[in-house]
């Protein structure tokens, strides 16, 4: 959310064709995802449940096939789905295409692209999901591609590519083998290596500023399909993000690592069919669990969202009075199983529950049962805990989070389990290209380096 410019960002011109939709469209100021990396925050976007429940926590689970899902429930009520992805997290393999009737995995996701999933003729109506990998490591291959940003050489590109995998590698070295988190202390490695990413952080800026860019031409060229084929005027159009970026902002790089504002913090942008509400701004804080009963809603099939954990945010979006019935409001945690680094084990856990009341934000880490509390109005970087000048409202939340956090874990459901041994060599690559799991990828400018097949 910090680098489009409807949400005030001026630095470069990131994003016009997404400032142009917000124009016409409702603004969500305060939007967290569910979690701060795309498996679990898609799986919540998906589901409207939350991590601790849907439990998509690793690389290695897929979706429970009793998931009740938006796709599906669209699906039943007589809704063509459609999933276009670069990203293979959100494919078949990983239980994430279910109630979807047409998918393809491709990098580079704009109006052509879409215009060749849904053919001459599709059935109407349609659910469209269209995941686009930018911004996203590798961010190396932008500028040549996107005109009037900085250039970064090849050679720093390497450096910065390697400083990274390097930080990773040793910051998921038990996950990958499969070994308890903390049975090796690579966390020597990992801030050698984040001295030199911190070294080259405006070249990773400048690089991340033309992905975003880029994600907006997508954006861009969608909307001009859907304008050619006479669908726009009847299209609820929403814009949104599955986790943010971090560059050092709280000591570490790109993300699933806090739920600090540069992670959890997402743009979240509705445009209604002709334009209505257009122009407006919502301050109160939201969640992406609450988009599958918005959009139920708006089509009057609240029905439809039984077992959402999100609320509609349509009484917001028409003015009304806030519905959600209690001042407390947890949008979204992080369950780490990946990462181990000493500092933030010592520091933050592996469990950290947000708890937002209007500026105010809350963050319980639940396994060291410590507490941070920040004024985002006055601190929206949040560099100040300011805990201990505001101990009943530390109270209240801390209550909440236990209460809220207990009753979550006892509705987790079973995951299965992805065997990495059977999956096509076009996933992997794909993976391999993401930086997910380990592999060269040398052909930096390749489709495969922007995830396509």
């Amino acid at each position: 959310a910090d680098r489009l410019g409807t949400y005030g960002y001026h630095e470069h011109e990131t994003s016009p064709f997404i400032d142009q939709v917000a124009a016409h469209g409702v603004v969500f100021e305060n939007a967290s995802a569910p979690a701060p990396w795309t498996i679990p925050s898609v799986a919540s976007l998906f589901t409207s449940t939350y991590p601790c429940e849907h439990n998509m926590l690793s690389k290695f689970n897929s979706l429970s096939a009793s998931a009740n899902t938006l796709a599906e429930r669209m699906k039943r009520l007589g809704y063509s789905t459609y999933s276009l992805f670069g990203n293979s997290f959100i494919g078949p393999q990983f239980g994430m295409s279910q109630g979807f009737d047409h998918l393809r995995q491709k990098g580079r996701n704009g109006g052509p692209e879409v215009n060749e999933l849904l053919g001459p003729n599709p059935s109407l109506p349609l659910l469209i999901y269209i995941h686009n990998m930018e911004p996203h490591d590798p961010y190396h291959y932008a500028p040549p591609h996107t005109p009037g940003f900085r250039d970064v050489s090849p050679e720093a590109r390497g450096r910065m590519k390697a400083a990274f995998h390097g930080y990773k590698s040793a910051a998921e070295f038990d996950y990958g083998a499969q070994l308890p988190l903390g049975t090796n202390d690579k966390s020597a490695e990992q801030d050698e290596n984040l001295a030199k990413l911190r070294a080259m952080r405006d070249d990773w800026s400048e690089l991340y500023d033309a992905c975003v860019r880029l994600a907006d031409s997508r954006v861009g060229s969608l909307a001009k399909l859907l304008h050619d084929r006479e669908f726009w005027d009847n299209t609820l159009f929403i814009v949104v993000a599955d986790h943010g970026e971090e560059m050092n902002d709280h000591g570490a790089w790109l993300h699933d690592q806090s739920v600090y504002e540069e992670l959890m913090h997402v743009p979240l942008i509705v445009r209604f069919p002709n334009d209505q509400f257009a122009g407006r701004r919502i301050s109160e804080p939201v969640s992406l669990v609450d988009i599958l009963p918005t959009i139920l809603d708006y089509i009057d099939r609240e029905h439809e969202a039984t077992g959402a954990r999100g609320r509609s945010l349509m009484p917001l979006i028409r003015g009304e009075t806030d519905q959600r019935g209690e001042p407390l409001f947890v949008p979204g945690l992080r369950i780490n199983t990946t990462r181990y680094y000493r500092p933030w084990v010592e520091t933050r856990g592996d469990v950290n529950v947000v708890i937002r009341q209007k500026q105010w934000k809350g963050i319980w880490n639940a396994d060291i049962d410590t507490f941070e509390l920040y004024d985002l109005s006055a601190d929206p970087f949040e560099k100040y805990d300011v805990r201990t000048a505001h101990a009943d409202l530390v109270a209240a939340m801390r209550t909440h989070a236990q209460s809220w956090y207990e009753g979550c874990r006892t509705q987790t459901q079973e995951t299965g389990t992805v065997d990495y041994s059977k999956l096509d060599e076009a996933t992997l690559r794909n993976l391999r290209a993401l930086g997910y799991i380990g592999g060269d990828e040398t052909d930096e400018d390749s489709e495969d380096a922007d995830g396509d097949e």
